[in-house]
This record gives structure tokens, C-alpha cells and sequence, in this order.
């Protein structure tokens, strides 16, 4: 996938209740600040105007969050009784979630469970990044629980690294 742009989202469903997108790496959902020219939310705007709803903050009901740098499906809600139903579906934890990863080193167990406290990490430059339980300024962790499989190893930029498919299943 090409760096983001204006222009080049790449939507994988399309309804008239939902548009599900292929959110690109590094770029943020939404925002206010007049530096940040490239968002998901002015993707959306760009692609799509006559869908953007002034009655809502963005302009789009965003249905759930990626981080910065994730890439991949984030769902849309083009109303708000839509909103509404994907809400409920996420609170009621009826959405399963996977993520593709490439992890430094080689994984030596095919399958495991991974079971961390995760909080906010509080440590001056490291904002809005998650640490586990037992890190200097570890604030609030939580109890997280994800499935771990290993799909391949091999090597990138000469170093080793093993993809995985990562399923959580609380957090």
C-alpha cells in the first residue's frame, strides 16, 4: 500500500448505513489542529462530500478507533441509527478484531496466550503510548487477555522477523 493521500482511500464496503475503509498507516482519523491536512475525516470529505453531517463533530461517525500508525478496516456509520446499532454491537462485544503484525525476532511458539496489564504510559515524550504493568509510569493498567498465532517467519532488511495474527480477546 502507497503512502496515504488525499485522494487514494480505499473503501472495502459500502452500504447505505456503513462505508468500511482501508485506513492508511500514519495518518489520524479526525482532527481540529489546522496543520493536520491529512486525516481519514478529510479522505472522507474529499471522497464523499454529499455524505459528511454537519450535526456531528468530524462530519462521520466514526463506529470504533485505529491508532496513528494501524493501518487497516475502520468502519462509518452514515447515520445515526446505524451509530447507534454498531455501537451497541462493540459494547456488547459482538465485533471480533484481528490484527496482522511483523514482530522483531523470531517467535519460537507457534500459538500462545498473551495475558498483560496494559495502562497508559505517562513517561515525558512517551504520550499517547500504551505500556504494561510493572513499566516506569505504567498508569491505570487494565487486564488484557490476546491470541497470538504464528503465520511465517523470515527476515526483513536482514533482520529476523515472524508474522502473526493477534486476536484480542479483552482490552
Amino acid at each position: 500500500m502507497e503512502p496515504g493521500s488525499i485522494d487514494n482511500l480505499s473503501i472495502l464496503y459500502q452500504s447505505s448505513d456503513f462505508i468500511v475503509v482501508n485506513k492508511h498507516w500514519d495518518i489520524r482519523i479526525d482532527s481540529k489542529m489546522w496543520y493536520e491536512t491529512l486525516t481519514l475525516q478529510s479522505q472522507l470529505k474529499y471522497r464523499f462530500p454529499e455524505l459528511a453531517d454537519p450535526d456531528t463533530y468530524y462530519g462521520f461517525r466514526f463506529c470504533h478507533q485505529l491508532d496513528f500508525s494501524t493501518s487497516g478496516a475502520l468502519c462509518v456509520a452514515l447515520n445515526k441509527a446505524a451509530a447507534g446499532s454498531a455501537y451497541k454491537c462493540f459494547k456488547d462485544r459482538l465485533v471480533t478484531k484481528a490484527y496482522l503484525a511483523l514482530v522483531r525476532g523470531h517467535v519460537s511458539q507457534s500459538r500462545m496466550t498473551i495475558r498483560y496489564a496494559i495502562g497508559k504510559n505517562t513517561t515525558e515524550g512517551m504520550t499517547h503510548m500504551m505500556c504494561i504493568d510493572g513499566t516506569e509510569g505504567c498508569e491505570n493498567p487494565k487486564p488484557c487477555q490476546s491470541e497470538l498465532i504464528v503465520l511465517e517467519h523470515g527476515s526483513y532488511n536482514g533482520d529476523p522477523v515472524t508474522k502473526v495474527l493477534l486476536q484480542p480477546l479483552t482490552g
